[in-house]
Order: C-alpha cells, then sequence, then structure tokens
C-alpha cells in the first residue's frame, strides 16, 4: 500500500513549532488564554510529508474522519481532566482510530512503519495528543521554583514514532488489535486503566496474545474483579513468570482464561 510518512526530524520540528505557538497563548500563571486546538493541521505539513510503498494509495479521508470524531469526544472536557477518566477516553478514541485503518486496508509494512504514525500523529492527531498528554507538556510549576526539564523533549515520545507503545496513534491501535478483533468495547471498560494498558499489555509479552488480554480486560473493567495497581503488578510478575514455562500461543480462549482466572484469584484472596 502507498502511504503518507514524516522523518522523526520533521515531526519533531513541527510539533515543537506547534508548541511555541501555545506557549503564546498563556497568561503568566501557565494559564491558556486561548484554545490549545489547531483547526488546520496539515498546513505546516507542506512539502514535508513523503509517499513510501507500493500500490492503492491509503485513503487519508478516513484519517480525516476519525480525527473529528475523536476530537468531538474529547470536545467538552477540559485537558486537567483526570487521567482515570481521559483514560476512559483514550479507549474510545482507539476503536475510532482502529476502524478507520482497518477500513482503508492498511498492511503489515504500513503498520510497522514508525514514519506513518508520525504522519498520523502530526496531520491527524496531535490535538488529541496534546490534550491527553496536557500534563507532560504544561507540567505545573515546582515548588522549589527551578524550571521543569524541556516540556517538548518529553512530549516527543508522543508523536515521533520511535516507541510504538507510547506513540499516540501507534498505541491507540495497538490497544485494539491486542483484543484480536472480539470483545472490542473492552479497550474502554476498565475504568482508570492507563497503568493497565501501558505497563501491562502495551509494554509486555502478555500482549502479544489476544485470548490473554481479554482475560486481564475482563476481569479489570467489573468493579468485583479490579486489581488496584500494587496487586495489578504483582499478578503481572506471577503471569510473566508462568508464560516462561508455556507456549502461549498455543492456549485457546478457555485455556488463557483459565489461566489468568487463577492467577487473578490469588490476589483477590
Amino acid at each position: 500500500m502507498r502511504y503518507l510518512t514524516l522523518t522523526r526530524t520533521e515531526a519533531v520540528e513541527i510539533s515543537d513549532g506547534r508548541i511555541a505557538r501555545l506557549r503564546c497563548g498563556l497568561d503568566q500563571s501557565g494559564e491558556s488564554v486561548s484554545p490549545f486546538v489547531f483547526d488546520a493541521l496539515r498546513d505546516d505539513l507542506h512539502g514535508k510529508a513523503r509517499f513510501s510503498g507500493e500500490g492503492d494509495e491509503f485513503p487519508d479521508q478516513l484519517l480525516a474522519a476519525a480525527q473529528h470524531e475523536i476530537e468531538d469526544l474529547i470536545d467538552q472536557h477540559a485537558p486537567d481532566l483526570s487521567g482515570a477518566r481521559k483514560d476512559v477516553l483514550e479507549g474510545k478514541a482507539s476503536l475510532v482510530l482502529h476502524q478507520a485503518i482497518s477500513h482503508g486496508g492498511a498492511d503489515l509494512t504500513m503498520l510497522d512503519d514508525p514514519g506513518f504514525w508520525r504522519y498520523v500523529a502530526i496531520a491527524y492527531l496531535w490535538n488529541f495528543a496534546v490534550w491527553r498528554e496536557h500534563g507532560t507538556l504544561f507540567p505545573k510549576p515546582r515548588e522549589s521554583g527551578e524550571p521543569n526539564a524541556s516540556p517538548e523533549r518529553g512530549f516527543a515520545v508522543y508523536i515521533d514514532g520511535r516507541r510504538l507503545h507510547e506513540c499516540i496513534p501507534s498505541r491507540l491501535w495497538l490497544r485494539v488489535n491486542m483484543l484480536g478483533g472480539q470483545e472490542l468495547d473492552l479497550a474502554f471498560r476498565a475504568q482508570g486503566s492507563t497503568d493497565f494498558w501501558r505497563s501491562h499489555i502495551l509494554r509486555v509479552k502478555a500482549g502479544e496474545h489476544p485470548g490473554i488480554v481479554r482475560a486481564m480486560a475482563r476481569r479489570q473493567a467489573d468493579d468485583s474483579t479490579r486489581l488496584t495497581t500494587p496487586l495489578l503488578r504483582e499478578f503481572a510478575k506471577q503471569l510473566n513468570r508462568t508464560l516462561q514455562n508455556l507456549v502461549p500461543a498455543m492456549l485457546d480462549d478457555e485455556a488463557a482464561d483459565l489461566l489468568v482466572a487463577e492467577l487473578w484469584e490469588r490476589q483477590l484472596q
């Protein structure tokens, strides 16, 4: 498939320029006095995005429609919304983006290309990234009065495509893709699960096995079985040790659910 890409240098340069414009809209206390949303995200990409791949061209209009739907999701929610509530909206946004990319017929080469994810981050999901990671970009002043380390550098991980489990569009895609095409509402049903998805699904081997992911997400979405962060971390350690002695790909859904159930129950006792 033929698709547009950005280099990391171009993506970071564009992002830094936008951040500088956002900072011009801050008052002395650091509060925004103007909207933090950019209406024309593709205007400053002119001459920078380049095609890669061969064959049919990926229909960018699907990404444009996803952008509008995702921005509508967050439109009424302030950027200082709690992380727990933001995570639910991230889960819903992940479904929107996954559907758009799937319907466009994206192939594995495209999905494995950081340049594609950089392009999506800058051309379509930059406003969502600023809203989702607002605390990184506009950190609260330190009590000591010392300046914060460069927020731009901290924010770059969310748009530069170097880590697919951190870059905003790729992590949205992965969050749904790891469910294996079933029970897709699990992407947002678990309340306050930023640590659950980022630390215990996206970054670890268990996330490669949809049956295990669904079994975990199903329990974390249920108020009666949800694990606190410390218990979830202990579960993850035990699961990781268990998977070292198994071939997870050989587990069917029933076996995966039984495995997760046994280890999960230990934490609830």
